[in-house]
């Protein structure tokens, strides 16, 4: 029996090749046109951060020749003007990333029970079932937590890191970088458990070919914020099933997952490393509290990122743990 992947969102189906004789031809087709979107996202970013950087340059210039006790206005106009600039912009790849997780898990939903009854049809009823309800909870949790949980203290993130610049107050600082700190750990403890879980019922195991492992490790590390230590060590075991996909649901399904993830993520991406830059730029200038907001913002989108690639690499792992068991 012929089981097909679920049609494309319609925001990955341009990413997509017509068809693909290998999973390696249709990746590098996805990865090729998810590329062409980098510079519209990168020129749409630096018009945000060149903003920004004029306000914060400007209160440098203000704070250098204004009179003496004028300097805590000029901090506190800054601090304005870098929020009027930034928080549409924020507000819009925050939008973004939550809709992506969305799809993520809708296809994924779509695409796990597909595979699931794929395992199930050649004999695997035991592991199919294993898999889909572990794969189903952690989906489930995260999702959920999406709207419920992430997205409120992502916003309470931002509000809090405007109030401590505007006011420059400790304690509010504190609040800030103790729940960032608490949204990287919720993250890092849901791939933990899903990975043991994994491990437990005996689908994920093996190493890839070992200097595709380290590459890939070292890029996955190097450009997902908060977790990227964790996912790469999924590299391994995601590049050992996929050099044995061949044609199929295993194979468009991969690519459709990699494709809803990779337009968003360029865009979240290219705005959080402009704000970077700018935020390091700003800070060369003197230590300013509106320079610093720049870089709290970028803190924001890290976290966002950091969801966003947590969503994505789930689904990867369950439909790469399923395709070891189907053989697709």
């Amino acid at each position: 029996m012929e089981f097909e992947a679920p049609p494309p969102p319609e925001s990955a189906a341009e990413l997509l090749p017509k068809e693909a004789d290998s999973f390696g031809e249709g990746l590098w087709n996805v990865l090729t046109e998810a590329v062409k979107l980098a510079d519209p996202a990168f020129a749409e970013a630096a018009k945000c951060c060149l903003r920004a950087f004029a306000a914060v340059l400007l209160t440098a210039l203000v704070r250098q020749f204004a009179p003496e006790g004028a300097s805590g206005a000029a901090e506190l106009a800054g601090v304005a003007a870098v929020a009027a600039v930034l928080l549409e912009p924020s507000a819009s790849m925050i939008e973004l990333g939550v809709r992506s997780v969305r799809e993520l898990r809708d296809y994924g939903k779509l695409l796990l029970g597909v595979l699931a009854s794929a395992l199930a049809a050649r004999g695997g009823v035991n592991r199919s079932a294993a898999l889909y309800v572990g794969t189903a909870f952690f989906d489930g949790i995260l999702g959920g937590a999406v709207t419920a949980v992430f997205l409120p203290m992502l916003w309470l993130y931002v509000a809090l890191s405007i109030a401590h610049c505007a006011v420059g107050d400790a304690m509010l600082e504190r609040l800030k970088t103790l729940l960032s700190w608490a949204m990287g750990w919720a993250l890092k403890l849901t791939l933990y458990l899903f990975t043991g879980y994994m491990t437990v019922t005996g689908v994920v195991s093996g190493t890839a070919d070992a200097a595709a492992g380290k590459a890939a490790r070292i890029a996955i590390s190097g450009a997902v914020p908060v977790v990227g230590g964790i996912l790469s060590d999924a590299a391994d075991t995601v590049l050992l099933s996929a050099a044995a996909l061949g044609s199929g649901a295993g194979i468009w399904g991969i690519l459709t997952v990699l494709a809803v993830f990779c337009a968003p993520a360029i865009r979240i991406g290219s705005q959080y490393l402009m704000l970077r830059l700018t935020a390091a730029v700003g800070e060369s200038l003197g230590k300013m509290r509106c320079a610093a907001l720049i870089g709290d913002l970028a803190g924001a989108l890290g976290l966002l990122m950091a969801l966003v690639s947590t969503q994505a690499v789930l689904l990867l792992i369950s439909a790469v743990c399923f395709l070891r068991g189907v053989g697709a």
